[in-house]
């Protein structure tokens, strides 16, 4: 009889754990056993199932392979040097939960879904779309759209080995980073452009990244676009790994009017800058009929090193303000102590900032931070920040659209006169600049009329 209730009580036991890691004292109850009983009993349950944790936080939980990969992945940081660092371990259990412990604590953290830190590294946008005919041999669903968790961390263990930030996922993944970085000299160089090419070659890769050609690493946004590195001289061997948004062709209206936008968002950027306000590295080129907005990237430095980087999208499991304002999520940040309060007012400042010069893309995707394991975040620097209210429509036509004020009513207006003498600058900017189209002057001075009533 014993035996019988020992092969029942396994049975529920791995019912149980197929819902949900758990511990012992509610596996226990939940069994009708005492805990000395379950520290006897699990150990029997199958190899599956595993301790998490130490002491009296520990979790035990069924975990699960994805295809063929194990159920335990390391996850490393590359640091500014381009050296590996162990960071976290990452064990996929039943029930579509993951539990992550960081290598400098003893805490173990379970998550239903992927990790927040994890969640940005989709693919995702113009070139995450190319990765399932890229990486055809791991058969994942051919639209990114539909790939779960499971689909993601797959792609991220096999093939993770350029993604936004500074976290490579598998052992894999990682073997590829460390031949790319062994033959640095060799396979780097070989990508590397020099800054006088740039008219030729950036035309060339805007082809090629419309035929559906992957050229460089993953970058999220639905605005065409390509990575790269660029050498700015032979005194600077150092090179910038830049991401490079392109327009259509400016002989077309919709084209002029993405290239007037491509502008725009380095002036707006420009802008922020000249005031102390921490963006993204900007410059414009014009060639081959296409204008390219070329942006130095925050997360990566020197040949092979890397910074952390997260978005508020890859927060929203942390914040729930998937559909909130930048201001509302970075406050519930600010309030739990994860970001500081000159953060807080940044931020604040800049979804202002956003509204006054029209830009109505400020998604959770478009902000953002580094971050420790300690679950501390601080602001990156500013991107994205563009006037995109005047996009053409989905059907490619310039259409007129008319400003107004409402968007502050959702906002913190301590920071309306600064906001307010930064978009000044930024529209006067706009209306000098003679890469900028005449329709465009003409929209940016009915825009400041709307901001600056009689």
């Amino acid at each position: 009889m014993a035996f019988n209730r020992s092969k029942d009580n396994i049975a529920e036991l791995r019912r149980l754990l197929a819902s949900a890691p758990s511990n012992a004292k509610t596996l226990s109850a939940a069994l009708g056993i005492s805990q000395p009983t379950f520290s006897r009993l699990w150990p029997t349950a199958g190899n599956d199932i595993v301790a998490l944790g130490a002491a009296r936080a520990t979790l035990y939980g069924l975990t699960r392979r994805i295809r063929d990969i194990g159920p335990t992945h390391p996850i490393l940081r590359i640091n500014a040097q381009g050296e590996s660092e162990d960071f976290a371990l990452l064990t996929v259990l039943a029930g579509h939960w993951y539990a992550y412990q960081f290598t400098d604590s003893s805490d173990i953290f379970t998550c239903e879904g992927l990790p927040y830190f994890l969640q940005d590294l989709r693919p995702q946008g113009f070139l995450g779309r190319l990765a399932p005919r890229e990486n055809a041999d791991l058969t994942l669903p051919s639209d990114i759209v539909e790939w779960t968790d499971d689909d993601a961390l797959y792609y991220l263990a096999r093939r993770g080995d350029d993604n936004m930030g500074d976290l490579i996922v598998g052992n894999e993944s990682y073997r590829r980073f460390f031949a790319q970085k062994s033959n640095a000299d060799k396979a780097f160089s070989k990508a590397f452009i020099q800054a006088s090419e740039r008219d030729v070659r950036y035309p060339e890769l805007a082809e090629r990244a419309l035929k559906g050609e992957t050229v460089g690493s993953s970058a999220g946004g639905e605005q065409p676009k390509f990575t790269t590195a660029i050498l700015r001289g032979a005194a600077d061997p150092i090179p910038d790994h830049v991401i490079v948004k392109f327009s259509p062709d400016i002989r077309t209206a919709s084209g002029r009017r993405w290239g007037d936008l491509l502008v725009a968002e380095h002036l707006a950027l420009e802008t922020l800058r000249r005031n102390t306000i921490p963006a993204a590295e900007s410059n414009i080129l014009v060639a081959a009929n296409r204008v390219f907005l070329e942006s130095v990237r925050f997360d990566r430095i020197g040949t092979t090193g890397r910074t952390s980087m997260v978005s508020l999208a890859g927060l929203v499991g942390e914040t729930g303000a998937a559909d909130k304002t930048w201001s509302y999520a970075a406050a519930i940040l600010a309030n739990r102590k994860k970001l500081s309060v000159a953060d807080l007012a940044m931020i604040q400042l800049l979804d202002v900032y956003g509204t006054l010069i029209g830009n109505s893309d400020r998604h959770p995707g478009n902000l953002s931070l580094s971050w420790t394991s300690d679950g501390t975040f601080a602001l990156r620097p500013c991107y994205d920040m563009l006037p995109m209210m005047y996009r053409p429509n989905s059907q490619g036509e310039v259409v007129e659209r008319e400003f107004n004020l409402s968007g502050l009513d959702r906002l913190d207006l301590r920071f309306l006169q600064r906001a307010s003498d930064l978009a000044n600058q930024f529209w006067d900017s706009v209306q000098t600049d003679a890469r900028i189209s005449e329709d465009f002057k003409r929209v940016a001075r009915l825009h400041v009329a709307v901001m600056h009533p009689a």
